[in-house]
């Protein structure tokens, strides 16, 4: 299991967040649980249209960084 930090992109998986699947999203919070249980730490994701939701490590895709690529004749 990836552990997620702070300006990680992610995926929404399948399951219970139905409105908010397949949508990628930047981590800008992440609070661990009171009592330590690393499954219940609730991780924070802001989306495009500015708008932040709460979710379960298990509700989300790791994506890897982006990479600048630039086309070809572009300076």
């Amino acid at each position: 299991m990836h552990d997620f930090k702070v300006g990680d992109r992610v995926r929404i998986l399948p399951g219970v967040a139905t409105p908010f699947v397949g949508m990628d999203g930047t981590i800008c919070e992440v609070r661990q649980h009171d009592e330590g249980i690393e499954t219940m730490t609730k991780l924070f994701v802001v989306f495009s249209r500015k708008e932040k939701r709460a979710f379960y490590r298990m509700e989300l895709l790791h994506l890897p960084k982006q990479t600048n690529v630039k086309e070809a004749g572009t300076p």
